[in-house]
């Protein structure tokens, strides 16, 4: 009796500390706080890593955001609801988390104020999206990220606590680790590692109280505390197999590794299409080409550019080779508009008798080798043509006016082609002679401006030219002017609501060739002379090899092509780490000599019956191009995965299939498998029958009584036989195994189907 009334005898203190043990249980079990715990030191870890990698300068943290995840989650996933009525409720309170954590990060003084300077905010990016624009405004991809940390969170929490399952948590967030740790070219760091211990813990954790659900259902008892014996070998086993792969060498491995993380992560990387149209000003650590061609041109923020070599292009001089232009200025960057697209064949000239009417332009032919390629056919100078079968985009209103060639067929490495493109000699004289009588399709794009352009920009720009009286006068005056501004790659980007160029000319008053030729081109267009931006790259003379240049993804370069009548699109060069243009400078046909002395004109392009006519045209045009057909590897790569996926499911099926069954005799192990499918299929056996009473009511179920039997009958005999030679042979044990297998098989199938 005295044992009985223990409890009461026991001291204030013993109690008070018995009660602070127990006390988590009020709210949930210790196997269930020890999955917290887990949890938490997986999804923090990614959240710091995330934050670390500082991809917007004061990005608010995430951790608050991954935290309110998890824990709203597991009070979801613990409420005994329909999923239907809870997630509901849990998205809005995840709303509102992130609203709050987010809003730190708007324009206000009170919460009320920031709260509504991101709904704005969020509005006009909505704008944006909808119309094609660009963005520069970083808001809406902080609330992506938090918004990506809360609901992965959410569904790792939740997975976790109402389907018991941590693959389903882990396997995401290892994704989006990884591609963090590649997309900042970062080796792997504290919070990777603290990571991968998490995760082993958290799937020990869950697949431990799988089986603890499955001992209390089955009656069989295990101690209280086994989970922190089980922890305590996780975190012995985790540690040395930590310690073990930080110290093995990767050697190729993590060369293979890289480049399949490159390959996975290139969407972001890749410096267009729509990621780089909303989001160009998040800071992706790893280089990466600046220009790729696309419709739109995003003027970006400390720009990483690569040190790679892209192209082998043999060109008769140094200087700008040109991929395609920009028409419509939007306050953030550029947009490509009012084309259309035909297809030409590769031994034609993709230009027509009308690119002709143009006085005082030679025609320079290059030879490009791809070496890492991307279908923009590059030209010096106002595209002409090409000898490979190409995309021709050119101004809707003016066919004679070529704005980007693009081949029909992906090059591949080492693929060659020639192109033909069309360049200015014109002299200073004779553009300043040129007047300002522009035709119609030239000032209906080319003095484009957006409404909200600041008027100083405009007052800029006359003060800027106010000595001069021609507009090539007035546009070496503004080129000159803004190459006094340092170049500089290393420049954050413009505040949210702020024009690009405003910011740069008043604010910044320094930047990279991007700056530079926006501010240039808006400029001309405020005092009336017709201009745009044009992107390539620049043929650096240090790099050459008698006439061929290599061309690196640091030589990314964009300049300001200026419309004269007569004599057509002219360069000019407003950077200073490259020659300035306009007559005889950077981009003109008088630089450098051909060398095969011979120069052909553009007036001699096409003669009367149309035909072309200069001798180096026609044989560059007419000769084969080095083309390199690229294996299906998407088609090679989908069947190598599903024949991976086949063998190693098969295997895995095998192994689970015989688990346990090693050292049975044949008789005991058909025994086995028998009570294995039947626990699938809903029918094992109880605690109290026999194997005999079993087999009758399993075989019953699935109407093979009389094989069951035969089965139980067999086995009794090779479990309790006591070495007697059995009665009969092993085929009589097969032939009533194989109904009963297949009967169960077919109720397992049914079930699943239900």
């Amino acid at each position: 009796m005295a044992e009985m009334n223990l409890p009461m005898n026991r001291s204030t203190g013993r109690r008070i500390g018995s009660a602070a043990i127990n006390a988590p249980r009020l709210v949930m079990s210790w196997e269930d706080w020890l999955t917290l715990a887990a949890a938490l030191v997986t999804f923090l870890s990614i959240a710091i890593s995330i934050q670390n990698a500082h991809w917007v300068q004061d990005m608010p943290p995430l951790v608050p955001t991954a935290m309110a995840g998890l824990l709203i989650g597991m009070i979801a996933a613990r409420i005994r609801f329909s999923s239907i009525a809870i997630h509901p409720v849990a998205l809005v309170l995840g709303v509102v988390a992130i609203a709050l954590v987010v809003q730190t990060y708007a324009d206000g003084v009170t919460v009320q104020e920031r709260l509504v300077d991101v709904r704005e905010r969020m509005y006009a990016w909505f704008d944006v999206v909808r119309s094609g624009d660009i963005s520069n405004d970083n808001l809406p991809f902080i609330v992506l990220v938090h918004s990506i940390c809360f609901l992965a969170a959410y569904m790792a929490s939740w997975s976790l606590y109402r389907w018991r399952n941590a693959w389903v948590a882990v396997v995401p967030g290892a994704a989006v680790l990884l591609a963090n740790i590649s997309l900042q070219q970062g080796q792997p760091s504290g919070a990777f590692i603290i990571f991968l211990f998490g995760a082993l813990l958290l799937v020990t954790r869950v697949h431990l109280q799988r089986l603890q659900e499955k001992w209390t259902r089955e009656g069989i008892e295990y101690p209280e505390f086994i989970s922190v014996s089980a922890g305590q070998l996780t975190l012995i086993l985790t540690t040395g197999l930590l310690v073990a792969a930080w110290a093995i060498p990767l050697g190729k491995q993590a060369s293979a590794a890289s480049t399949v993380a490159d390959w996975v992560t290139s969407p972001f990387t890749s410096e267009s299409g729509t990621f780089s149209r909303l989001f160009h000003n998040v800071n992706s650590q790893k280089g990466a080409n600046l220009h790729n061609f696309a419709d739109t041109l995003p003027i970006q923020s400390n720009v990483k550019l690569g040190n790679e070599v892209i192209l082998q292009v043999n060109s008769p001089e140094p200087g700008l080779v040109r991929g395609t232009s920009y028409d419509t200025y939007t306050g953030t960057g550029w947009k490509a508009t009012g084309r259309t697209a035909e297809e030409v064949a590769g031994n034609e000239l993709a230009a027509d008798q009308s690119a002709t009417g143009y006085d005082a332009r030679n025609i320079t032919v290059l030879k490009v080798t791809v070496v890492d390629g991307f279908d923009t056919i590059l030209t010096a100078g106002t595209p002409l043509g090409t000898n490979v079968a190409s995309t021709v985009e050119k101004n809707r209103a003016f066919s004679g006016d070529i704005e980007q060639l693009l081949s029909r067929h992906s090059f591949s490495a080492n693929d060659t082609y020639n192109s033909f493109g069309t360049e200015s000699t014109a002299t200073s004289d004779q553009l300043q002679a040129a007047g300002a009588t522009y035709p119609d399709w030239v000032t209906q794009r080319y003095l484009q401006l957006p409404s909200e352009l600041p008027a100083r920009v405009a007052d800029e720009a006359k003060t800027v030219a106010a000595g001069a009286t021609t507009p090539y006068d007035q546009a070496k005056a503004i080129e000159t002017f803004l190459r006094s501004f340092p170049a500089d790659l290393d420049v954050p980007s413009p505040p949210a609501k702020r024009d690009t160029v405003d910011f740069f000319l008043f604010d910044l008053k320094r930047g990279y060739f991007d700056y530079q030729s926006t501010a240039m081109a808006v400029m001309l267009r405020t005092l009336g002379i017709p201009a745009r931006v044009a992107v390539g790259y620049y043929l650096d003379p240090t790099t050459a090899q008698d006439t061929t240049y290599s061309v690196r993804r640091s030589d990314a370069y964009s300049w300001v092509e200026v419309f004269f009548p007569q004599y057509g699109w002219v360069n000019f060069n407003p950077t200073q780490d490259r020659p300035a243009g306009g007559a005889g400078g950077v981009g003109s046909g008088t630089v450098g000599q051909s060398p095969t002395g011979e120069v052909p004109v553009l007036q001699d392009l096409f003669n009367d019956t149309g035909d072309t006519t200069p001798p180096v045209v026609t044989a560059a045009l007419s000769e084969t191009p080095v083309t390199h057909s690229s294996p299906p590897w998407m088609l090679i790569w989908s069947l190598t995965a599903a024949l991976v996926v086949l063998a190693v499911s098969t295997l895995s099926a095998r192994v689970a299939w015989n688990w346990g069954l090693g050292g049975l005799d044949s008789r005991s192990r058909l025994w086995a498998r028998t009570q294995r499918l039947a626990g699938w299929s809903k029918l094992g056996p109880r605690r109290a029958e026999t194997p005999r009473e079993w087999s009758r009511r399993m075989g019953s179920a699935i109407e093979r009584e009389p094989e069951a039997t035969k089965l139980a009958s067999v086995f009794e005999e090779a479990r309790y036989g006591r070495g007697a030679a059995p009665q009969g042979d092993d085929s009589e044990a097969q032939a009533a195994y194989r109904p009963v297998r297949n009967a169960l098989v077919a109720r397992l199938l049914r079930r699943k189907r239900r």
